[in-house]
């Protein structure tokens, strides 16, 4: 987060605000700042800590899976099945275990990684609920992706839902990849989703459904992209409605790097990573997902757009995404979601 605490007196600066006390226009750096900016104790700003990005909790992660769906639960479960070998996955940032759940479900071992309490308790409720017999596959524990360190290796690494972008510095995004690659084992391979914000400046999203029994819930998402600091923001907030009566409400600030696919590229072959497949919004499935790399698509895609019309289907439907869906309106405006599938280098090649 762009946000820097007074370890003394609690004063906030915001990067993205700036400071109208003091005179600060919004977008101003925290380091281009001479002197003090504590309104309260004129402290250096020698005093002051960057604020880590929020943990997932509260209400924000009792209605993750109800928006993020069923986005990557196909396709990540897929492309792993599609290797004879057996494999060993790690998922970065796996929440409420929406993604690793299904993939234990299959045979497939799985160690989540989250550091949210929260979002851990629901995915234990679900492993518990939905797991049965499949227990000893799935492992989740609670760590710091910056400090991770979990004495083994793993064939198959998952950062979804761009995991990777909550790291704002670009030391801390290399800091991830080392570690991504000391816990895969040789010529394992790594699948990274970048999200990209709709188009503008300023953008806003809202979606809506029923939570069963009676209750209306509103997710609305406002955000703001700054090229120049190549970071985009958003506030989103949760609105409830039970018997049209809103209820006490849910909102959280975040910050994520803006990158774009061949910024990543060259910073994970800098990593020592090879970039051997590349999709585009895998949620619609269609064959002008899969790119120059010349990846075919993995095994049980047909290559025709899951939208067909029809009645629902347990494998044809695959909407959702947090926190944005990347299904609706003019495709110039809404957000997209690339997928780089990646293969660590050995380091005699």
């Amino acid at each position: 987060m762009s946000v820097f605490s007074c370890k003394v007196c609690g004063f906030r600066y915001d990067e993205w605000l700036g400071d109208s006390k003091n005179g600060v226009p919004p977008g101003i750096p925290f380091q281009r700042l001479a002197g003090s900016v504590c309104s309260t104790c004129g402290l250096s700003g020698g005093r002051h800590e960057r604020l880590p990005s929020p943990r997932y909790k509260g209400l924000e992660a009792a209605y993750y899976d109800q928006f993020a769906g069923k986005a990557g639960i196909r396709f990540y479960r897929d492309w792993i099945q599609a290797f004879d070998q057996p494999a060993a996955v790690l998922e970065l940032g796996t929440g409420t275990g929406r993604i690793a759940l299904e993939l234990a479900r299959h045979g497939i071992s799985v160690c989540g990684v989250d550091n949210s309490p929260d979002m851990i308790e629901i995915a234990e409720r679900k492993k518990r609920r939905l797991g049965k017999g499949k227990e000893p596959f799935l492992a989740i524990v609670e760590q710091e992706a910056l400090d991770l360190q979990l004495d083994r290796a793993f064939t198959h690494v998952l950062l979804t839902e761009g995991f990777l972008q909550h790291f704002t510095l670009r030391s801390e995004q290399r800091r991830v990849l080392q570690l991504v690659r000391e816990h895969m084992e040789e010529d394992g391979l790594a699948a990274i989703d970048l999200l990209l914000p709709p188009a503008g400046e300023k953008w806003q999203t809202e979606r809506r459904k029923w939570v069963f029994p009676d209750k209306m819930v509103y997710q609305q998402v406002q955000g703001e992209t700054s090229y120049t600091r190549q970071r985009f923001r958003y506030s989103l907030t949760y609105e409830t409605f039970i018997d049209e009566v809103e209820q006490p409400r849910c909102r959280v600030d975040r910050e994520m790097a803006l990158m774009l696919p061949g910024e990543l590229v060259l910073l994970l072959e800098s990593e020592h990573f090879d970039v051997v497949g590349m999709h585009e919004n895998y949620m619609a499935d269609h064959p002008a997902s899969y790119t120059q790399y010349g990846e075919e698509p993995p095994s049980g895609h047909s290559g025709q757009s899951q939208l067909a019309k029809g009645e629902y289907d347990l494998e044809k439907w695959t909407e959702g995404g947090y926190p944005f869906s990347g299904e609706s309106g003019d495709s110039r405006e809404e957000a997209a979601r690339i997928t780089l599938i990646v293969r660590k280098k050995s380091c005699n090649k």
